[in-house]
């Protein structure tokens, strides 16, 4: 047999393979694939620690509209013990969606964890946007009450100066600790304090060295 028949026979034979197996994919179909399984629904949690919270949310079915549309597609569970908070679960608390009726303007919507034994503020990054921006101009002004400490020197001036570096200091601690506690209106008593600076400063500048 020539290499040129042989060559022809082992084509028809690949031809009649991929034929047969074909016509079997036909008569002998594989099996559907099983339908995927729908994900499951992210699971937020209701905090009502205190006795008006457990009247206002009794159970999983009492769940105030205003909370349950923060996250429409989520499972929202209760959770009346702080112990039975996930550590590794978000949570809002009851109180702040009824204080937060009685304010003007939009919910302002505050996340908490559990650490330990304590329940934790879990700011937003939008809220931790927020206070970098009032508090950057806190920080510069009081870089620059410690510029005019140093230009000053040892005189009344500059211990002037230190004591206002050392009043915005205070301040930034403040608004800190209250953003760390989930107090999120520092805000106005930050600006507050920022738009007396100029003319502190200029007083500061005024005033004669004895």
């Amino acid at each position: 047999m020539s290499e040129r028949t042989k060559a022809q026979l082992l084509a028809e034979n690949k031809r009649l393979r991929a034929e047969v197996e074909r016509l079997d994919r036909i008569v002998n179909p594989p099996p559907p694939e099983p339908p995927e399984e729908p994900a499951p629904k992210p699971r937020l949690y209701v905090l009502a620690l205190g006795e008006l919270e457990k009247r206002i949310v009794p159970n999983a079915f009492q769940i105030p509209e205003a909370i349950k549309s923060i996250g429409p597609d989520a499972e929202w569970v209760p959770v009346y013990r702080l112990s039975d908070l996930p550590r590794d679960g978000y949570a809002v608390r009851v109180v702040d969606y009824v204080t937060a009726g009685f304010a003007r303007g939009p919910r302002e919507i505050k996340w908490y964890r559990r650490k330990g034994r304590q329940l934790a503020f879990a700011p937003t990054q939008k809220q931790v946007e927020r206070f970098r921006e009032v508090s950057e101009p806190l920080i510069a002004a009081m870089g620059e009450a410690l510029d005019d400490a140093t230009e000053y020197g040892n005189a009344r001036r500059g211990y002037a100066a230190c004591a206002l570096t050392d009043v915005l200091h205070a301040q930034f601690e403040l608004a800190l600790a209250r953003f760390k506690a989930g107090e999120l209106d520092y805000a106005n008593e930050v600006e507050d304090v920022l738009r007396k600076v100029p003319e502190q400063r200029r007083q500061i500048s005024a005033l004669e060295d004895r």
